[in-house]
Parts: structure tokens; C-alpha cells; sequence
């Protein structure tokens, strides 16, 4: 890594923090992944190549630990990077108030992988809940299953082999929108009505709800 050759604080640190990729595997850290195919679900678009080198930069400069189980490698955020993720949150604020992007041109996909990292044990009414998400203004992949758990969350391309509990027909911004807090979760939702609840309380989850 080239730096800049100042005795700056701003400048150190934006030899680690101002890499590409680099605040949204921070994001991810922060939200709970502690895989490497976490992270990497997370952010569509990062070669696995370029996720290796920018760990291993991050561990080299004291923001993120690796812990070894056997074949299983764990990474998750030390001191340093617990307080180097406040800034990713600050920087995350700003592109709220003064930054955007229309609803459609987003990634329905990403906007409901986030915000299964929201939801936390005491917001998923039943042991498992699955929510299959149909998007009508894109071309497959346009089906995704949200499934939730008390021991973990994911979202799925694929039929996850349970039982649905509920279905939503929308489009990309009606997701981005629920997902960012703004509105309520349009289209047709099919769900009884312990799900309709819960679905209305993951909706207000964003932390930067206000900020625009």
C-alpha cells in the first residue's frame, strides 16, 4: 500500500480506511459478519482476491483479529476497528443528509441482506420465519427468502427448503424504501397478522431514518 508521505493524522488515516472496498467490509464486520463468505455476501461486486489482501491490510494495522478453529477462519473487529466503525457510521449519516441514489437503481437483494443484519433474537416472533420476496420490476434472479432465526439471519436466491410464512409481491424501490425506513412495506403482502406486525416493526430499523 502507498501512503501519502504525511505526518497527518487525516492522511494515516486514510491509508487504511480510504481503500476501496474497504469501509463496506468494515459495515459488514461491524453488522456481524465474522466469515469470509459473509462479508462477501454482503458486498456484491468485491473479488474474493481483493477481500484477502484488504484482511490481511486490515489486520496488519491492528483493525481486525483472525481467529483460526481448525479449517474455520473468523474475523471480527478489534478496539481499533470497533471505533474505526463509528466513523464508517458517521460517514453513513452524511451520505444519508446529503447524497442519493433513486429507489429502483438500487439492490433489492442488498437492501434485504442489511436489514436481516438488523434484526436481532428478540425481534423474530418464532423459533424461524421465512418471507419470500418477489420483486416485479427486475429480471431473475427476482425471488429472494428472507429467513430469520434465533440463531441467525440470512437471504436467500434460492428456496431455502422451509416453509413460507408469508409472501410480498413489490418492486425494488418499494423494498429500498421499507428498508431505509421512509415508508411502509407496499405491494401485496400475503401474511397473517403476527407477520404484517413484525414486518411493520423491521421497517423502522434503519439507523439513518431522518437523515435526508
Amino acid at each position: 500500500m502507498r501512503g501519502y508521505g504525511q505526518y497527518c493524522p487525516i492522511a494515516l488515516a486514510a491509508e487504511v480506511f480510504a481503500e476501496r472496498w474497504t469501509p463496506i467490509i468494515i459495515r459488514n464486520l461491524h453488522l456481524g459478519c465474522g466469515r469470509f463468505t459473509e462479508i462477501l455476501d454482503g458486498a456484491p461486486g468485491l473479488p474474493r482476491s481483493v477481500l484477502v489482501q484488504r484482511l490481511r491490510l486490515l489486520e496488519r494495522t491492528g483493525v481486525v483479529c483472525r481467529t483460526q478453529n481448525g479449517r474455520s477462519t473468523a474475523y471480527a473487529l478489534t478496539d481499533c476497528g470497533h471505533e474505526l466503525a463509528e466513523v464508517c457510521l458517521t460517514l453513513g449519516a452524511w451520505g444519508a443528509r446529503w447524497r442519493s441514489v433513486r429507489p429502483e437503481d438500487q439492490d433489492p437483494y442488498l437492501a434485504l441482506w442489511t436489514l436481516s443484519r438488523m434484526i436481532t433474537p428478540e425481534l423474530v416472533p418464532r423459533p424461524r420465519v421465512v418471507v419470500l420476496f418477489q420483486i416485479t420490476d427486475r429480471s431473475p434472479p427476482n425471488r429472494f427468502w428472507l429467513v430469520l432465526s434465533r440463531t441467525g439471519n440470512e437471504v436467500c436466491a434460492h428456496p431455502p427448503g422451509f416453509i413460507e410464512d408469508g409472501q410480498v409481491v413489490t418492486d425494488t424501490a418499494g423494498v429500498v424504501r421499507w428498508y431505509a425506513s421512509e415508508t411502509a412495506l407496499t405491494g401485496r403482502i400475503t401474511a397473517p397478522r403476527w407477520l404484517r406486525t413484525s414486518l411493520t416493526a423491521w421497517g423502522h430499523l434503519n439507523p439513518y431514518a431522518g437523515y435526508a
